[in-house]
């Protein structure tokens, strides 16, 4: 996905708690481990995308407790960004 690509639907669906730069290198980030990481990493971050308002409350707590304080506008974000770049990974892995 191109980076305006990515900035427009950022734009339309986030809660834009986070700068538009940030969430771009977080987008990258994320493209790069799904293409190298094992299937269990996979799985879990997979996993992320699909959690209740219960579970991310539990997620975010965790991160807290981590030293990660996150508001719960921000776990949003970046469960969006996490669900952009699975669904650019499986389209790539369907050109294969």
């Amino acid at each position: 996905m191109k980076q305006k690509t990515f900035t427009q639907i950022l734009y339309r669906h986030s809660k834009n708690t986070l700068e538009t730069e940030k969430a771009w290198i977080v987008y990258l980030n994320l493209v790069k481990l799904f293409k190298n990481s094992d299937k269990d990493t996979v799985s879990y971050l997979e996993e992320i995308g699909s959690m209740t308002k219960k579970q991310k409350l539990k997620w975010r707590n965790s991160l807290a407790s981590e030293g990660m304080e996150l508001t719960p506008d921000q776990v949003d974000d970046y469960i969006l960004i996490l669900s952009l770049a699975i669904t650019e990974c499986w389209k790539s892995n369907e050109n294969i």
